[in-house]
């Protein structure tokens, strides 16, 4: 069944723009109400240099390249914003800037260490993949929640895999990630500060009793049979296994397909399970069983070794879901909880939003989790509510991951009128961001009036926000004429040893679908202590992170004024070279690199200043220094870590 929008959804109201603030589409109506309570005037619109720039950013995250910056600042049609908002959202780099929150939402790391769960970079890839085609947002969450098989099968089972040992943390997740519930104190005693009970949690414990997790034999050596480390002894001993493999995992394939139609068809729910039992793994590829014992009969030392560790240590893992057995409230201790198998009472599946929805009877009790969450209405809201801090600064329900009734909307119908949007669009994450910014609320400027310097909750102005790490990273590359990233050419800083290393992780990660080290969100998770995104506070992804931390530190400034990347990306510029050939005046150099670092034009003192600085020579050293020092100094601004 379909999520209904409200049922006693609220009139639009019926109020009449300024000549400084248009009302757009409905969402300035019901924030323009709201301030009028308040006796509260909104700034005044921004500029198209503060759009361009802040649109940008929070669509595709970084700065514009200068030719897309002017040519939208010669456009004087009407519709222009409206138009750029379209491309944008259409883009490639909307993907991957969003790919990076969500990286942090679900805790993505691109290693493949089995306590962390992601496999060969596949969950990244499906991230982006999901936000490149514009999933819908309630099959997204639905795609997770119900993930079975591998993640050759199906990447979203690296949600399971990355807390391979830890459902606890699935569950916090959930609640945290779909319904904007802080709910892990609830795990060992009842919430101090919220409804949430000890019951609460583990009910939704109990969906995942049946999930487990085991090596997939058959899948495991066709990867074997790929592998370019397979020593060239073992082939011949593995060749009647491999295609025993080849036999199974098609024919597995087939009874799936056949269980989706029975299912479609009015039948029960079927699932791929698990793969062969514990038992059936051990025998074929456990220390001891068959297939270990042909190989060191033949193989010496060394091929045995690396045998070992392709087949044991490596193996793919499945997540699979049993018919039978129940979940038990753990009887004590952290450790406990996290295993939950240890002979408490017997916990039902119940859903806490609603606990009259519970998971009783046949079939995936997570397909009936799936369906309770994406069919509440809280789960939708909490979605907008997201978008929303993510392009404004701040949520109509702040902190997002904080919906309880002790912490109520700042503007309740706005929030009511942006989640029936949300639901009559089927869950179009595009959709909504694309009405958001459209809004003549998004489009304010950050400078504030008399009435509204303390408002910090009703949207009154632009929040001037600090840029995240990915979005100083592109930056950079696209400010210094690096349009296409780190694919333009090897000069970042990064030297070109530290580039190579980078890009055979990812080569590693990725496997035949090799992708190279472009932007910041293809650089591994999670940063290393030292390296750039770290300063810049990426976080490590051990836990969920909805909103980073926007604190400046000496480290970062530091890393602006001396860092390689700052120093590599304007040695490294292609922008200078350009300007060099085309023999620009003093003048035209300075407009563009204001225009690139900054998105705007120099005012006419600045412009005076730059200039005044130019070499009276015409040798192409002396100019380069020049223009080097000037990005430099631009960089370093304020104005250029902030977005405003």
């Amino acid at each position: 069944m379909m999520l209904q929008p409200s049922q006693v959804a609220n009139a639009e109201p019926d109020v009449t723009g300024t000549p400084t603030f248009q009302i757009k589409n409905a969402i300035d109506k019901y924030v323009l109400v709201k301030l009028r309570e308040e006796k509260i005037d909104p700034s005044g619109p921004c500029t198209d240099e503060e759009f361009l720039r802040r649109v940008y950013l929070d669509l595709c995250g970084s700065v514009p390249p200068l030719a897309e910056a002017k040519a939208f600042l010669a456009d004087h049609s009407a519709n222009k914003r409206a138009n750029l908002v379209k491309k944008l959202l259409d883009s490639d780099r909307y993907a991957d800037h969003w790919t990076a929150l969500w990286g942090d939402l679900l805790r993505e790391h691109s290693n493949s260490r089995p306590q962390e769960g992601t496999d060969r970079g596949s969950y990244r890839e499906w991230i982006t993949l999901g936000l490149k085609t514009n999933m819908p947002y309630d099959i997204f969450a639905k795609s997770l929640i119900d993930a079975i098989g591998n993640a050759d099968e199906d990447p979203a089972v690296n949600f399971y895999l990355r807390d391979e040992m830890d459902r606890v943390e699935t569950v916090n997740n959930i609640s945290t990630v779909f319904m904007g519930t802080r709910m892990a104190c609830a795990q060992c005693h009842d919430h101090p500060f919220d409804k949430w009970t000890q019951n609460d949690f583990h009910g939704l414990m109990a969906f995942f009793g049946r999930v487990n997790v085991n090596i997939d034999p058959w899948t495991t050596l066709i990867h074997v049979e790929n592998s370019r480390r397979l020593p060239t002894d073992a082939k011949p001993i593995l060749e009647p296994y491999f295609k025993e493999a080849h036999e199974k995992v098609a024919a597995e394939k087939a009874a799936y397909k056949k269980g989706i139609e029975v299912a479609e068809n009015g039948g029960g729910a079927t699932g791929m399970g698990g793969g062969m039992s514990m038992m059936e793994n051990m025998q074929l590829l456990g220390r001891g069983g068959k297939l270990i014992k042909d190989l060191e009969a033949k193989l010496n030392a060394s091929d045995m070794q690396v045998m070992r560790q392709m087949l044991l240590n490596g193996g793919v893992r499945k997540v699979g879901e049993r018919g039978f057995g129940e979940y038990r409230m753990p009887k004590e201790g952290d450790s406990q909880n996290k295993r939950g198998q240890n002979g408490g009472e017997i916990v039902a599946p119940k859903f806490p939003w609603d606990p009259s929805l519970k998971a009783d009877g046949p079939g995936s009790r997570r397909t009936k989790l799936a369906k309770f969450v994406t069919e509440s209405r809280q789960f939708a809201a909490v979605q907008v509510n997201r978008l929303w801090a993510n392009v404004m600064g701040r949520g109509i329900v702040d902190p997002v991951d904080d919906f309880r009734t002790k912490n109520p909307p700042t503007n309740a119908d706005l929030l009511d009128y942006l989640t029936d949007e949300f639901i009559n669009s089927k869950f179009d994450n595009k959709h909504m961001l694309e009405l958001i910014v459209n809004s003549s609320t998004y489009q304010r400027s950050s400078i504030p009036n008399t009435t509204n310097r303390s408002d910090t909750t009703l949207f009154s102005h632009a929040r001037v926000r600090r840029l995240t790490a990915e979005q100083l990273f592109d930056s950079l590359l696209v400010a210094t004429g690096k349009n296409n990233g780190l694919s333009d050419g090897s000069g970042f800083g990064m030297g070109m040893g530290r580039e190579m290393m980078a890009n055979r992780i990812m080569d590693g990660m990725y496997g035949a679908k090799s992708k190279s080290v472009q932007w910041a969100v293809d650089l591994p998770t999670p940063a290393q202590t030292g390296t750039f995104m770290n300063a810049f506070n990426q976080p490590d992804r051990n836990s969920t992170v909805c909103k980073r931390e926007e604190s400046g530190s000496i480290v970062q400034a530091l890393e602006m004024m001396n860092g390689e990347k700052v120093n590599g990306a304007i040695r490294g510029s292609a922008a200078i070279k350009q300007m060099l050939d085309a023999k620009l005046s003093p003048q035209q150099i300075a407009q563009d690199l204001f225009l690139s670092v900054l998105t705007r034009m120099p005012t006419s003192s600045e412009v005076q200043s730059v200039c005044s600085r130019a070499p009276a020579t015409t040798d192409p050293k002396a100019q380069r220094d020049w223009i080097e020092d000037v990005y430099w100094a631009l960089f370093n601004t304020r104005e250029f870590t902030f977005v405003k």
